[in-house]
């Protein structure tokens, strides 16, 4: 074709013919996970693949891959359950040419809360499985928007994890979230006191809240197990649970006396079942 005048000087005819292809997807995902998929009869490298809702406008695009060189590849399910296809698009006038219907179902997960934590401390949290490893785990207040995201941690591939407990007192929740769509697959309860506050687990401790450097105090308590090894431990703290600077062991008796150190500082008075690993109870103690 001439430029000058846009005359036609030469021709050849070409058949368009219907292309041919095929995409192989499972039948059925859960929501937010990664899935695998394959295709069969690439047009065009820019061609892309793309999962959106069953019936929807062939123009309308959602997470999706670029064909390229390739004929298998892998996306991301939507956060929100229902019918879907996994679409061939043609990128030049955005056709489809193949497609495979998907159910995307609700993912089930549990999560475990420590229940009671102090201001400021480690929570350690666990989780059932990890649906996606851009998930993530967040600590919020009671009933905030599903949206709201605080101190947090991506779900990666663990099943566990540990985060700051916020500074504030007041009841919180330990959330799971999809990253796609943000949506909340699970949830539990977390009450957080002060930082000082005594923390129980069946102990029944009784504890004085202060002591001068060396003194010594009498610690009470009501409850324990059936452990044939309990303790009572002086420890700083900052320290591990099971790690102390001086522990004595615990029998019939409902009361102990106990030497504080002659170092100022904050102290903690635990109750400890050794062969169960378990903390019964704990109080703070300002030796000042």
């Amino acid at each position: 074709m001439l430029e000058k005048g846009r005359r036609t000087l030469a021709r050849a005819p070409i058949e368009v013919s219907e292309s041919e292809v095929s995409v192989t997807a499972p039948k059925g995902v859960t929501t937010g996970a990664k899935f695998d998929f394959s295709w069969e009869g690439t047009i065009n490298g820019a061609d892309f693949l793309t999962i959106v809702p069953a019936g929807a406008d062939e123009n309308e695009v959602k997470d999706h891959i670029r064909a390229g060189d390739n004929t298998e590849g892998t996306l991301t399910a939507p956060g929100t359950p229902g019918l879907y296809e996994l679409r061939y698009v043609l990128e030049k006038g955005r056709r489809t040419l193949a497609r495979a219907p998907i159910e995307v179902t609700s993912a089930e997960v549990g999560i475990t809360s420590p229940g009671t934590v102090r201001a400021g401390e480690a929570v350690d949290i666990t989780w059932s499985g990890t649906i996606n490893g851009s998930d993530f785990i967040t600590i919020v207040p009671a009933g905030a928007d599903e949206n709201e995201v605080d101190s947090h941690l991506r779900a990666g591939n663990a099943t566990k994890g540990r985060l700051k407990a916020p500074e504030t007192p007041g009841i919180y929740e330990i959330r799971y979230v999809l990253e796609k769509g943000r949506h909340m697959l699970a949830s539990a309860p977390l009450e957080v006191v002060g930082a000082d506050a005594p923390l129980d687990d069946g102990a029944g401790l009784s504890v004085p809240q202060s002591a001068a450097p060396g003194a010594t105090i009498t610690v009470t308590w009501t409850g324990g197990n059936d452990s044939a090894d309990q303790r009572l431990a002086v420890a700083r703290k900052d320290q591990p649970d099971f790690s102390w600077i001086s522990v004595h062991k615990i029998g019939e008796q409902k009361s102990m006396d106990l030497t504080m150190p002659d170092e100022p500082g904050t102290y903690e008075v635990r109750f400890l079942d050794i062969n169960g690993r378990a903390l019964l109870g704990r109080s703070v103690v300002e030796v000042e």
